[in-house]
């Protein structure tokens, strides 16, 4: 990995959870209050270049903000290699615009050093959300951004007889203890990610795995996977952080 002023400031994943609450499973939600949503946070293509006097006190104060959010019970902090996706967000708000709002208030984005993308509302099982307890250290997991494939056509035959496979293939893989958290996007909110899986494996475990899930045998989702770190407690327990 590259280590410059600039890649040492935000070699970050938060996993923001802004109070738990009920959250419908339907593939069509309706919107509604007490919704989740899930924000990437990219490296812009036009990233600034900045002084290590400007980096340090852009990073005091995305730190400090982070710092405040833990107090607050709603962030974990963890970290990602360093590619074009630094990090997440989830958030649990009435509506994306607030989503974005908040997510558009972080220092890193405000100065331009991360863009925030709001998918969702996303339809997951809150009680697989944790606030971050006394425990310290890091856990090891395989983020999967499932976005739309070749064959992907919500009015073709069999379309939501598939979805729903893939629904309870997310079931299975949950009871098994394989994925910590996983869920769909509504088919009314448009673009391209259509679920988030975040299994307890390693990549290439959680790459044998997929190969079973109905949607991406069928050739609906193409799934992205990306190795991917949170503080322990925030999820079931995943892989020992090396």
């Amino acid at each position: 990995m590259r280590r410059n002023v600039g890649d040492l400031l935000f070699p970050l994943i938060v996993f923001a959870l802004a109070g738990l609450a009920p959250a419908q499973a339907q593939t069509r939600q309706t919107a509604s209050s007490s919704q989740y949503f899930f924000v990437l946070l990219n490296r812009p293509s036009d990233t600034p270049q900045l002084t290590q006097e400007e980096g340090e006190k852009l990073q005091g104060a995305h730190m400090g903000n982070i710092r405040k959010m833990t107090a607050e019970h709603k962030l974990t902090v963890a970290f990602m290699d360093d590619t074009v996706l630094r990090g997440i967000f989830v958030f649990r708000a009435d509506s994306a615009a607030e989503a974005q709002d908040w997510a558009n208030s972080d220092p890193a984005v405000k100065a331009g050093r991360l863009s925030a993308e709001v998918h969702g509302p996303w339809l997951i099982d809150p009680s697989a959300l944790h606030q971050p307890g006394e425990t310290t250290g890091l856990d090891q997991y395989t983020l999967v951004l499932m976005k739309k494939s070749e064959k992907w056509k919500a009015d073709a035959l069999g379309f939501d007889s598939v979805l729903e496979q893939h629904a309870i293939f997310t079931k299975q893989m949950t009871a098994n203890g394989s994925l910590a958290v996983g869920g769909l996007f509504p088919l009314s909110v448009p673009g391209e990610l259509r679920a988030v899986d975040i299994f307890r494996k390693n990549a290439a475990q959680t790459a044998t795995l997929l190969k079973d899930d109905p949607a991406v045998k069928a050739g609906l989702l193409s799934p992205e996977i990306h190795a991917w770190a949170t503080g322990k407690g925030v999820l079931a327990p995943g892989q020992p952080l090396k």
